[in-house]
C-alpha cells in the first residue's frame, strides 16, 4: 500500500471458476459460457476471460453476509490485506499469528478463490514499525538478520504452499516519491543486493510459487516507472528468480494516463515477467461527474492491462464501506465500486465491460 507521505492528489453454462483450487492445488476446468455476458456475474465473467480478477480482504468483515455475498459474485481471487504483513503474524520473536491466514485460506478452498500472499518483506524509510515489528529493526548484525528473514519466509511458504500460488516478497522497494531504491532497515544493513537476496531465499522457501515485486506511484511518476524497470531488468539478467511485477495503480489523483500505464505494462512484460494490477482503487475526486469520471478510469486501467498480457487485476477492497482511503486521506472519498451499502456504482458496469469485451468468442 502507498505510504500516507502522497498527497492527494445466474451464467449460462458452467459457473465453476476456472482456477478452481481443491485441497490446496489448482484445477484447470472449462471456462463458464458468458455468452450473454448480462447473464454472468462478474467473476463468471473473469472466469470466461481468464482474468485473476482479486479483492484485498479484511478478516474481520467476512461473517457480514452483504459481505461475503458481494465478495463471492465479483471475485475469483483474494488477497489478505493486513493480516500476512510482518508486524501482524510475526510480532516477535517466536510469536505467529496464524489464524486469520489461516482462516482465509479455508475460506478461499471453500470458495473456489485463489489466494496471494502480500507480504513477505517491507520496509518504509524512514523505518515503520505498522510494516515491520521493532524486534526486527533493532536487529543489525547482517547474518543474524538472514537467519530471521529465512526463518520469516520459510515459515510463511511452507505453511502455505499450494495454497498460496503468488507472492508479493518485496513491497515497495524503491522511495515513494522518488526512483532510488529506499535505504530502509533491510538495505542498511543487508547491502544493496538484498532484494535478490530475499527473492532467491523464496524460491528456495516454494520453487513452484511465483514471486512479485510490487510497487507504488509508478503509475503517475515517469523516472520511478524508468527506475522500476531497469531494477527488474537487472535482476532478471543476473537470473535472480522473480515471475511478476505487481503495479498498485492506488490512482488517488482520480485520473491515470492510461498510454503511460500501457507502456509501463509493455517494458515489463518485455523483460519476460508477468504483469499485474494489485491494488487499484480511484477516488471520486472530479468535480464534474465524478463517478463518470471514476467508471472512465477504472476502464483505462483495465484496458491497460488486457491490451498486453496482462491478466491479472486486484482492487484495494471493494466497498467505500471499508477503504483504507478513509484514514490515509479523508472519509467520503468513494474509491470503490460498490458504495457503502454494497450498491453498485458505475465503476463496477465499466469494469464488466472490459472483462466482457475480452472473452474469447470476442
Amino acid at each position: 500500500m502507498v505510504s500516507g507521505l502522497i498527497a492527494l492528489t445466474a451464467c449460462a453454462g458452467n459457473d465453476t471458476p476456472v482456477n478452481a483450487r481443491s485441497s490446496g492445488t489448482t484445477t484447470t476446468i472449462a471456462a463458464p459460457s458468458c455468452a450473454k455476458p448480462a447473464t454472468c456475474t462478474t467473476r463468471q465473467l473473469a472466469d470466461a476471460a481468464g482474468v485473476l480478477f482479486g479483492t484485498a480482504v479484511s478478516l474481520q468483515h467476512l461473517d457480514e453476509p452483504d459481505y461475503q455475498k458481494t465478495l463471492l459474485e465479483t471475485f475469483n481471487s483474494v488477497t489478505p490485506e493486513n493480516d500476512l504483513k510482518w508486524a501482524a503474524i510475526h510480532p516477535k520473536p517466536g510469536v505467529w499469528n496464524f489464524g486469520p491466514v489461516d482462516d482465509l485460506v479455508a475460506f478461499a478452498e471453500k470458495h473456489h478463490l485463489a489466494v496471494k500472499g502480500h507480504n513477505l518483506l517491507w520496509d518504509q524509510a524512514p523505518p515503520s514499525t505498522s510494516t515491520t515489528p521493532k524486534w526486527v529493526l533493532a536487529i543489525k548484525d547482517p547474518q543474524r538478520l538472514r537467519v530471521v528473514i529465512r526463518d520469516h519466509i520459510a515459515t510463511l511458504m511452507g505453511r502455505y504452499r499450494g495454497k498460496i500460488d503468488r507472492w508479493d516478497v518485496v513491497n515497495e522497494p524503491l522511495e515513494t516519491l522518488g526512483s532510488a531504491v529506499q535505504k530502509n532497515h533491510f538495505w542498511r544493513v543487508l547491502g544493496n543486493d538484498y532484494i535478490a537476496e530475499v527473492f532467491r531465499i523464496a524460491h528456495a522457501a516454494d520453487p513452484r510459487a511465483k514471486l512479485f515485486i510490487n510497487e507504488s506511484t509508478v503509475e503517475f511518476m515517469p523516472a520511478k516507472a524508468a527506475a522500476l524497470v531497469a531494477l527488474v531488468k537487472g535482476l532478471v539478467a543476473r537470473h535472480v528468480p522473480i515471475n511478476g511485477v505487481g503495479i498498485q495503480a492506488h490512482l488517488v489523483s482520480g485520473t491515470v494516463d492510461a498510454a503511460r500505464l500501457e507502456q509501463l505494462v509493455g517494458d515489463l512484460e518485455a523483460l519476460g515477467v508477468e504483469v499485474a494490477i494489485t491494488e487499484l482503487d480511484v477516488p471520486a475526486t472530479a468535480a464534474v461527474g465524478p463517478l463518470q469520471v471514476q467508471a472512465r478510469t477504472y476502464a483505462q486501467a483495465l484496458g491497460a492491462c488486457f491490451v498486453k498480457r496482462c491478466r491479472e487485476v486486484t482492487l484495494w477492497g471493494f466497498t467505500d464501506r471499508y477503504t483504507w482511503i478513509d484514514g490515509a486521506f479523508k472519509k467520503g472519498l468513494a474509491p470503490l465500486p460498490f458504495d457503502v451499502n454494497y450498491r453498485p456504482k458505475p465503476a463496477l458496469d465499466a469494469i464488466r465491460q472490459r472483462l466482457a469485451a475480452i472473452l474469447p468468442s470476442n
